[in-house]
């Protein structure tokens, strides 16, 4: 069932099904709630009230016009706005991509609420202690980086809404297991455009999602357009520094990590599973799939459904 639940001055879609300790899943870029849609009945299944939002900017939810409405504070008071409006006083915070440092954030910005927190492909990390372009800068020097290409708006919204079923085909394709890994980063002119030179998908639907899925997508990315889903890039100075504003920037609370092998954030942060570890003072579980790419709960649905529910048992008395 979906529902809408208010956070502030804008509205959240929220796909709600099952009875039990709640759950919250944070989708990423450029998604929706529908990337989840393999773990709903199951979770519903095996206990739990899932509780899926179109995050802010995407889908049914509402769609600020100010990029600065696109931190991660914001995003992680619209994950309580959802736990409060279904009257859950312990929830468990699960993100993916985009979704796991809201996640994350949750966990941090109210631990008392926050049960546990279980991320797919992004790690926890300290915040940076230089400026997004410093970084983009030093890491990416004189060559494209997609982050550094989203900052200007207008200049990424112009090209993925021009088609936007073939830009989300070539980006969903490019980031999963079935490319050469590094395919997202592999070197190119730093006035390259987002597709310029990314593989070109094989005819028919990709190997993780049929056609009617990827229109599913299409639909309301066509809608709602690029705005909202790139202003999340555009806040990342002060994302940084709110993380620095909760102190040790640690996570107390139990915590679960899955992804693949071939998971793109392991190639744009060394070290970062390893310096994770070093940040969860309860970590439960730590899983990396062989020969997975970025979308992990779409392109291994079943291995991140079994995942997901025994961390999900193994917290439950924290719930």
């Amino acid at each position: 069932m979906t529902q809408t639940i208010k956070s502030g001055d804008i509205t959240l879609s929220v796909t709600v099904a099952g009875e039990g300790p709640l759950v919250i899943l944070m989708h990423g870029w450029p998604e929706l709630g529908l990337s989840y849609r393999h773990q709903i009945a199951p979770l519903a299944r095996a206990g739990y009230r899932v509780a899926v939002p179109d995050m802010r900017g995407y889908g049914g939810s509402s769609k600020p016009a100010d990029a600065s409405a696109y931190d991660i504070d914001s995003m992680a008071d619209d994950m309580a706005a959802i736990a409060r409006d279904l009257g859950a006083a312990r929830w468990v915070a699960v993100g993916h991509d985009w979704g796991s440092p809201v996640a994350w954030r949750c966990a941090q910005r109210f631990p008392d609420a926050v049960a546990a927190v279980f991320s797919l492909s992004v790690p926890h990390r300290l915040a940076a202690e230089i400026s997004a372009n410093d970084w983009f800068d030093a890491v990416y020097p004189n060559r494209f980086y997609y982050m550094r290409y989203f900052q200007p708006i207008g200049v990424g919204e112009a090209e993925l809404e021009r088609d936007p079923r073939e830009a989300l085909k070539r980006i969903f394709y490019a980031l999963s297991g079935d490319v050469p890994f590094g395919e997202w980063l592999k070197p190119r002119p730093i006035t390259a455009a987002l597709l310029d030179g990314l593989a070109v998908p094989p005819p028919g639907p990709l190997s993780f999602m049929t056609d009617a899925e990827l229109d599913a997508y299409t639909t309301q990315f066509a809608k709602g357009g690029f705005f909202g889903p790139l202003s999340w890039y555009r806040n990342w100075d002060v994302n940084e520094a709110q993380s620095k504003a909760y102190g040790d920037q640690r996570i107390h609370q139990p915590a679960g990590f899955l992804c693949g092998d071939k998971e793109i954030v392991l190639a744009m942060f060394d070290g970062v599973v390893e310096g994770q570890r070093a940040l969860l003072d309860d970590l439960r579980m730590e899983r990396i799939l062989p020969g997975a790419g970025h979308w992990i709960q779409q392109e291994r649905p079943t291995e991140v459904t079994a995942a997901l529910i025994e961390f999900l048992d193994g917290v439950r008395e924290h719930i």
